[in-house]
């Protein structure tokens, strides 16, 4: 008689996310990209009126935050690079990061379309439900409170104007 084992099959997780990675490299890595951002900032100031210390143009400060940012990344990644490896590794690509991530990048292309309350809402709604699991209803009432209170302290209280956007507008 065979002994039938009814534990689950091992999958293979070998592409499953998160990833784990170096905590150096990727140190390094976002030394890089910040280094990459700050001469980007550095190339388009440039472009720009500086004016003078007394009288700044519209180039002044994005140069001197370009300066600072390209001397901080330098010096991360310098101190990266001398250190040594430790093994240490960070784990990345959480299922619930990458949902808030790709809702955040959502929101600035439709902001001005859908109208400020309808992009929040949805907004909250996808958060609600997607990464805190909330039941759907009470995910709809809570983004809806939600928006009535934007509504109540931008539009009321301090007298601004959110974009409406299409269907509201």
């Amino acid at each position: 008689m065979a002994v039938i084992d009814h534990l689950p099959a091992v999958q293979d997780q070998s592409h499953a996310w998160p990833r784990s990675f170096c905590i150096r490299d990727c140190g390094l890595f976002c030394a890089a990209g910040l280094a990459a951002i700050a001469v980007f900032f550095i190339i388009q100031a440039s472009m720009l009126s500086w004016g003078s210390i007394a009288l700044p143009g519209p180039g002044f400060f994005p140069l001197l935050l370009g300066i600072a940012l390209l001397i901080c990344s330098i010096w991360i990644g310098i101190q990266l690079w001398r250190g040594k490896p430790n093994g240490e590794n960070q784990e990345i690509g959480h299922r619930d990061v990458m949902i808030a991530m790709l809702a955040l990048l959502l929101i600035a292309p439709t902001f001005e379309t859908l109208g400020a309350y309808v992009t929040l809402g949805l907004f909250a709604f996808a958060l609600l439900v997607l990464v805190a699991r909330t039941n759907v209803f009470v995910a709809l009432a809570s983004s809806a409170l939600g928006m009535a209170a934007i509504f109540y302290f931008f539009q009321i209280l301090l007298g601004l104007q959110l974009p409406k956007g299409i269907l509201l507008g």
